[in-house]
């Protein structure tokens, strides 16, 4: 996106000393701009250690090297994790032994 606002800067600059090249850069910035918002995605993580967690939590079976096997310490931390972030339980609450009814 930074790229695409230097375009559009440059673009502007542009209009002054050759008008065509400045209008067809102001619309291919603008064009750029509006796809980058239309389909683009924006994270809400800060830091590197936050995406690895939620990569963890969403995709723990593709990202363990053996598929076939899981850590039971590292997937209850996981479960923890996630019925807390994602049904608004009390991380405190869920233990082994927590029921859902």
């Amino acid at each position: 996106m930074g790229i695409l606002l230097v375009l559009l800067l440059a673009s502007f600059v542009e209009l002054f000393f050759n008008a065509q090249l400045g209008i067809y850069g102001l619309i291919l910035s603008i064009i750029g701009l509006w796809l980058a918002k239309q389909l683009g995605k924006e994270l809400d993580v800060k830091t590197l250690g936050q995406a690895a967690e939620r990569i963890t939590q969403e995709n723990y079976i593709k990202s363990r090297r053996n598929q076939k096997t899981f850590n039971k310490k590292e997937i209850e931390k996981v479960l923890t994790d996630w019925f807390a972030e994602q049904l608004g339980f009390d991380k405190s609450e869920l233990t082994r032994e927590t029921k859902f009814s």
